[in-house]
């Protein structure tokens, strides 16, 4: 066996990261919510990638195609990231509170 063949290539790290933005490049597109990692691992052995689950953390958090990503499931960059506060936030009016300091400071010169 050659040395070649037991230690992975230079390049092994940017293939795996362009092997799971294809998938989930796939997965956005049939529009699957989410995925569990273990699943994940299992389609990328297909392709040839045979990988830990933290380096496929690795791998799907510098690809950028993914909003969350855990030990247990990968959720694509389509959807949400199901820890993510989507309740709007309470907006402030500008001219009222500008309106309410001048009288303030109006008062105070009095």
């Amino acid at each position: 066996m050659l040395i070649c063949e037991v230690v992975l290539p230079e390049n092994y790290a940017d293939e795996l990261v362009q092997a799971v933005q294809d998938l989930l490049s796939q997965m956005m597109s049939r529009d699957i919510k989410k995925i569990s990692t273990d699943r994940f691992m299992i389609l990328l052995a297909k392709q040839g990638y045979t990988t830990s689950k933290d380096e496929l953390i690795q791998a799907v958090d510098a690809s950028g195609f993914a909003s969350s990503v855990n030990q247990d499931e990968i959720i694509p960059a389509s959807e949400l990231p199901s820890d993510l506060d989507t309740d709007p936030e309470q907006t402030v009016d500008v001219g009222d509170l500008a309106g309410s300091q001048a009288m303030q400071d109006i008062k105070a010169d009095l």
